[in-house]
């Protein structure tokens, strides 16, 4: 929801339950015509503490109602809670009902009416422990009901869904390369009307005949007007110019002749094929040299028996194997054993809920190298009992990491430490690593090299697997998270993998963090560098403090509890700063004035201060420097929203020069880059007072690995 505000110019904010923005109505007014992800749009008219309903009631009842709701009009009141177990939300919307009731009592001895169907105007109030929120419904009914379906079949998929899906295979900028489209169990069309939408820039909104704000007092019907028009002359260019084909395959025809005619309404129903018959005897059209299969086959919750369903995907699998290798896949399912026989390895997951369904995205890139052998496999799992997971080095492991988890378990209670790496490749047969994450735990399993045979590699991993959990019987399954870690080459970058939005806190010295074991690769906290923001936090009291490359803000918050005058925090990503301001937050800190959040391109962050300081006078040079600087950056990046390609090895000293720039005469910088075969420049070592500090901050529980990182303390010659 982010990114398709973001060329209205609209700055969004990521929460956990959704996005929030700051504009003009004619922003609100293009977010509900435009999103196609959303469910709502909400406009907060008031906020205030809540302490219980009475109170509650006493303070809407002076709200001023009137600017927003007519006597002649109807209205509808909806109330959401968290945390807070005991309360009746039906009862509670009763009472913000009474509240509107009375305020027009009072001021015109007459009421505005209730309906709860169809009414003009609903407001929706949430509670939370100690707050309420007031908000105007300004989309009415749900998004997702876009106006130009009329009939969705059996077991149909949300279009907000559909629509989150396509933006996670990136279909939009694969249509605007002219590729094609293919479901190939298309059902009522919704993923093909969808994708033909994005592809042709209609605004989803365009169909609605309804919005919750058109019967609003501050409704600015000729600024609506403005946005629908504008949108209206998008979509001719749009449908100008895709020129790419759809193709959808069904075994129903009842099911082909409503998506036609659902596609007709949304005037898409153009360069759209249809095929009906079952996908096993389709036929991959000779034009569809490149494009996205996107699906929603029967999930067993609805339709169909698992048992024969299991057969349905295995042949889906199959199919993808035979006629569509080097294409991308997208198959969305509530079963993950189903997933599973599809005999495909997943390159990324991500969850989703279809109404209260709990779902996973796989995303395939259909290559040999993700085929999984599903007849050996099976064999492997039949003939594999506990003394089976013993065998062959599997003891070894279990007794390794039951020692290992006495040893730290130990240190990390005298520590005051939560989170910590208990196993790291001690033994070379289990190349993985293990993460104490409180009470959950994060295994990282490394890439088996091209000589090791992948059916070994995976039969080794389902064993540590298999072991892990008893040396660790407390901690549920559900709370071990499984990733695959490939090291880093070329142009290769990490991003997010899931959409759990497992957050939790944990706790490191003095400071608690939020971190997020499911969501992308790494947590929100490298446990590599604890021991460096513990001595940031102890260095940086009555100091002014950078951090660069910052992501999640960890250092910052140390040394902002550490006695930091000033903090500043630089990282490219609106999510990991977001992420950063909330861990002030569970902190007790303010970010603004003295703890400061920039989002930014760091490189060019860095050369712009340098250039501005260099401008000022010397007096005014030593207000902008910073005493302590944190400078972690990646060992290589080419991310889009970055000016050229950032190589630690080569830029580095350029880095460094720029950092130090900044840093006060008397100040320190402290460089830490997790590049192994990293080399300082000798230009650096002669520039520079260099004391190496690699070793003496490197945590016991990495003491088995010393080239994890390596980190610099950097000071001006004297």
């Amino acid at each position: 929801m982010v990114d398709e505000l973001k060329p209205f110019g609209i700055e969004g904010k990521m929460s956990a339950t959704g996005v929030s923005f700051e504009g003009e109505i004619k922003d609100a007014y293009q977010a509900c015509l435009w999103s196609r992800c959303a469910s709502k749009v909400f406009l907060v008219l008031k906020s205030g503490k809540f302490k219980d309903l009475d109170k509650l009631h006493f303070e809407l009842q002076s709200f001023p109602w009137s600017a927003h709701l007519g006597l002649e009009q109807t209205f509808l009141i909806s109330v959401t809670a968290t945390k807070n177990p005991h309360l009746n939300t039906h009862f509670a919307a009763l009472r913000v009902k009474d509240a509107v009731v009375d305020y027009f009592q009072e001021l015109m001895e007459d009421r505005p009416n209730v309906a709860k169907e169809d009414p003009d105007l609903r407001f929706h109030v949430h509670i939370s422990e100690h707050e309420y929120t007031l908000y105007l419904d300004l989309s009415g009914i749900s998004l997702h009901k876009r106006g130009f379906r009329l009939d969705a079949g059996i077991a149909p998929i949300k279009e907000n869904l559909a629509a989150a899906l396509l933006y996670k295979s990136g279909w939009p900028e694969k249509a605007r390369q002219q590729q094609h489209f293919l479901d190939p169990l298309c059902g009522a069309g919704t993923i093909l009307i969808e994708a033909a939408l994005m592809a042709r820039d209609i605004a989803p909104g365009l169909f609605r005949q309804y919005f919750g704000f058109f019967k609003w007092k501050q409704h600015q019907a000729q600024i609506w007007q403005e946005c629908v028009d504008a949108a209206n002359v998008r979509a001719e260019a749009g449908d100008a110019f895709y020129v790419g084909k759809l193709h959808g395959v069904e075994l129903s025809t009842r099911m082909i002749g409503i998506t036609k005619i659902n596609a007709d309404r949304a005037r898409v129903l153009k360069n759209m094929s249809f095929y009906n018959q079952p996908f096993q005897r389709f036929n991959k059209p000779v034009d569809f040299v490149s494009g996205l299969i996107v699906t929603n086959p029967p999930y067993g919750e609805r339709l169909g028996d698992e048992d024969e369903l299991k057969t349905t995907y295995a042949e889906l699998g199959d199919w993808f194997k035979k006629d569509f290798k080097g294409y991308c896949a997208g198959v969305i399912t509530s079963n993950e054993a189903l997933g599973k026989s599809m005999g495909l390895k997943a390159r990324k997951v991500n969850k989703f809920y279809n109404g209260a369904l709990e779902c996973l995205y796989l995303q395939f890139d259909i290559e040999d190298k993700y085929f999984v052998n599903r007849e050996r496999l099976a064999q492997v799992k039949q003939t594999l009992d506990m003394a089976e997971y013993l065998a062959d080095g599997g003891e070894d492991f279990k007794n390794r990491l039951s020692k290992n988890r006495k040893k730290f378990e130990k240190w990390a209670q005298l520590k005051n430490i939560e989170c910590y790496r208990v196993y790291n490749s001690d033994l070379p047969e289990f190349n993985l690593a293990i993460d104490v994450y409180k009470d959950a735990l994060v295994v990282q399993e490394f890439a088996a090299p091209k000589t090791i045979d992948p059916d070994k590699a995976l039969v080794r991993m389902e064993k540590a697997m298999a072991l892990i959990p008893l040396i660790y019987p407390e901690i549920n399954s559900k709370q071990i998270y499984l990733k695959l870690r490939i090291r880093q080459k070329g142009a290769a970058q990490y991003e997010k993998v899931t959409d759990d939005k497992a957050y939790f806190k944990v706790q490191e010295g003095a400071a608690l963090f939020w971190v997020n074991l499911s969501d992308y690769l790494d947590t929100g906290l490298f446990l590599d560098h604890r021991d460096v923001r513990l001595l940031i936090g102890r260095i940086t009291q009555n100091k002014r403090f950078l951090n660069l490359f910052a992501y999640t803000g960890t250092a910052s918050v140390h040394a902002a509890i550490g006695g930091a005058t000033t903090t500043t925090t630089v990282d490219m990503s609106a999510t990991y700063l977001t992420w950063a301001d909330e861990n002030f937050e569970l902190n007790n800190l303010t970010t603004g004035t003295d703890h400061k959040l920039v989002q930014a391109d760091v490189i060019k962050w860095l050369i712009d201060e340098v250039d501005f300081i260099e401008r000022e006078p010397l007096m005014k040079q030593k207000e902008s420097k910073y005493d302590v600087i944190f400078m972690d950056p990646p060992s290589f990046s080419n991310s889009k929203r970055m000016e050229g390609i950032l190589d630690i090895q080569q830029d580095h000293m350029a880095l460094i020069d720029h950092a130090m720039t900044l840093l006060d005469v008397e100040g320190v910088l402290i460089f830490s880059t997790n590049f192994r075969r990293f080399k300082l420049d000798a230009q650096i070592l002669d520039s520079y007072n260099i004391e190496n500090i690699s070793l003496s901050t490197l945590p016991e529980d990495f003491a088995r690995d010393p080239k994890i990182r390596q980190c610099y303390k950097i000071q001006e010659k004297k």
